[in-house]
């Protein structure tokens, strides 16, 4: 048995029992026994320091025993209780490589906190840490109430990246018949659900493979398409295939370009090169990509200066460009590197000290 929940609770958080959100944590772990309060809401980074430290149980700021691995894969009911070490949420901060970020051991029992500062923290605790300005500012406050209200209902999170394929393709015929104003409106609902269905599936934990692939496949493919179809689409109501044909040939070359540095600089130094040192992670809120471009192009628009608006993203993608790769060879220059947000108390570190630091109970 993977998991053995102690006692009960009634409360739910984002549609979810603590005991049910843990059965689905613990699923994806497969060498995890863990025991657990029902009360018990528990980060997925704390539940890989709970595998990495069996016998060591966790306990909320509170005081609440929470959660302890079984030291010899046999989780019993009494285990909980009679653990002698203790380690208290919050003592210890680790780097999470998926989601760019810095982030303390995370456990509260539902039982002693208020739901809906609850809420809140776990959504913020699924946000990418480094990522454009749209993302980081404007679509928090929406994303969260959305990504709650979806959750009560059940809905799932394919369901979410599926209703954002299909604006993707609206988008696309859209700005293709140079009707760009209305082409607009599924591509940034299109880049909202972009943000929902990946926090709806943290939150919830419902990832999948399917899910995963078709989010980030989509995200990888649809951007050339989007830029192919607004060019056609610009030509059509400007009338000056002169400036856009070179225009959009530049602004394809740089996001491949852009996306190839990334994927050297990740494979070769082993991090997102946005995490490198903070001036990459400030260039991240603005580096040529989607939500960028759309936002030129919306303010392009608005203002009369559609065409304008299209050269201005085609320069700034190769500016974007060549700034990724005077980074590479920077940092290829300097190896090795890490990134500045890994500091020294990562998860490894804290893992190797913890047996040192628990308070006896």
């Amino acid at each position: 048995m993977p998991l053995l929940v102690t006692g009960h609770c009634d409360r739910l958080i984002f549609g979810l029992s603590p005991a049910e959100r843990l059965r689905r944590q613990v699923a994806g772990m497969p060498g995890l026994r863990l025991v657990a309060d029902a009360s018990a809401v528990i980060s997925e980074g704390t539940l890989q320091w709970l595998e990495q430290n069996p016998g060591i149980a966790l306990v909320s700021t509170s005081g609440k025993r929470l959660a302890v691995a079984a030291v010899d894969g046999t989780p019993t009911r009494d285990l909980l209780d009679s653990a002698a070490k203790t380690v208290t949420a919050d003592t210890f901060h680790y780097f999470n490589r998926k989601l760019r970020r810095r982030e303390a051991l995370f456990g509260v029992s539902l039982d002693e906190v208020d739901g809906d500062a609850l809420h809140r923290t776990l959504f913020n605790s699924v946000y990418k840490g480094v990522t454009d300005l749209v993302t980081k500012f404007v679509w928090p406050a929406p994303a969260y109430w959305v990504t709650r209200l979806l959750a009560a209902a059940r809905v799932t999170p394919n369901i979410v990246t599926a209703v954002g394929f299909l604006c993707m393709l609206l988008a696309a015929v859209l700005f293709a018949r140079g009707q760009i104003a209305l082409a607009l409106v599924p591509a940034w609902v299109m880049t909202f659900l972009d943000t929902v269905d990946g926090k709806l599936a943290r939150v919830t934990i419902r990832s999948s493979p399917i899910g995963n692939t078709l989010d980030h496949g989509m995200d990888i493919i649809h951007p050339p398409i989007w830029w192919l179809c607004l060019a056609y689409g610009v030509v059509l109501r400007e009338g000056n295939t002169t400036m856009v044909q070179p225009a959009v040939v530049a602004m394809l070359g740089s996001y491949v370009a852009g996306r190839v540095v990334e994927t050297v600089f990740k494979s070769q130094l082993g991090f997102n090169q946005f995490i490198w040192e903070p001036m990459d992670a400030w260039f991240r809120l603005i580096v040529a990509r989607r939500n960028i471009i759309l936002l030129i192009i919306t303010v392009g628009l608005i203002s009369g200066l559609l065409l304008e608006s299209f050269l201005l993203a085609a320069a700034w993608s190769v500016s974007s460009a060549l700034i990724q790769l005077v980074r590479l060879a920077q940092a290829w220059s300097r190896r090795p590197v890490r990134s500045f947000l890994s500091g020294d108390d990562d998860l490894t570190l804290a893992v190797s000290r913890a047996p040192k630091s628990p308070s006896q109970s």
